[in-house]
């Protein structure tokens, strides 16, 4: 059974955990004009509105501050075909649970509950066909990386992935697509929801680069005045209205 935990990430155990991530981001920032040693100290004793409002505004602007704090997390019970897709994030970290020197008889496989129940049945006599000659080649004496090549793509495992968070808040902006693989959509939906509940703050890096883009253009549009069928405000609508359609 699929589940997804949130098992480290920067500031966890200390006192001021849920802000101590967003002190350091907050910090990374403000070197780049004012360097001092004292600085962090004095980002910490910002009251929590000033934070929130400089994190908004991180939200919007240069990421390179935000790989300066990292989360790593388990998922367990995925299946390796979904695995071998998260694993393909350049940018992050992985330990994968190995099918090379550990017997793998008893490892369940991940079945689609959207396939009818004829197609869930077909499946479940392929997946104990494999697993059953899996076990003959094991008892024969055949080495256990050689006899897991009979087994199913959707072999259950375990991996632990560890991401900064700008490589993290792209990963999640990117699996939100409908052309996104069920079971990966729900992994990154979960790991989303954990980070949040860790870092109530962290609610503005989620909003995808284009509705950023759009709140952008509708201040400026509001700024210049919308007068129909002309000026630069009225051209900005129209390209609001663009990207707003290409999101659909």
């Amino acid at each position: 059974m699929q589940k997804v935990e949130l098992i480290d990430y920067t500031g966890i155990g200390r006192a001021d955990q849920q802000w101590h991530a967003a002190d350091v981001m907050i910090f990374t920032k403000q070197t780049r004009l004012n360097f001092s040693a004292g600085l962090m100290a004095e980002v910490k004793a910002w009251p929590e509105e000033r934070k929130r409002q400089e994190l908004d505004y991180m939200a919007k602007t240069i990421k390179s501050s935000w790989e300066f704090v990292d989360l790593t997390f388990l998922v367990s019970g995925v299946s390796r075909a979904v695995a071998q897709q998260i694993t393909r994030t350049r940018n992050a970290s992985y330990a994968m649970q190995s099918m090379r020197v550990t017997d793998a008889s008893e490892l369940e496989v991940v079945i689609n509950p959207k396939l009818t129940a004829e197609q869930r049945m077909m499946f479940r006599n392929s997946v104990d066909f494999a697993k059953q000659y899996y076990g003959l080649l094991v008892k024969s004496g055949a080495p256990l990386e050689d006899a897991r090549g009979v087994l199913p793509l959707n072999t259950e495992c375990n991996l632990i992935c560890k991401y900064n968070f700008r490589s993290f808040t792209d990963l999640v902006k990117a699996r939100k697509s409908l052309r996104a693989q069920g079971e990966y959509y729900e992994i990154a939906n979960a790991m989303e929801q954990l980070v949040k509940e860790a870092w109530p703050w962290s609610e503005p890096f989620f909003v995808s680069d284009s509705d950023v883009a759009i709140k952008i253009l509708e201040e400026i549009a509001k700024n210049l005045g919308i007068t129909t069928g002309k000026g630069h405000g009225w051209e900005i609508a129209k390209a609001i209205d663009l990207l707003r359609k290409g999101d659909v």
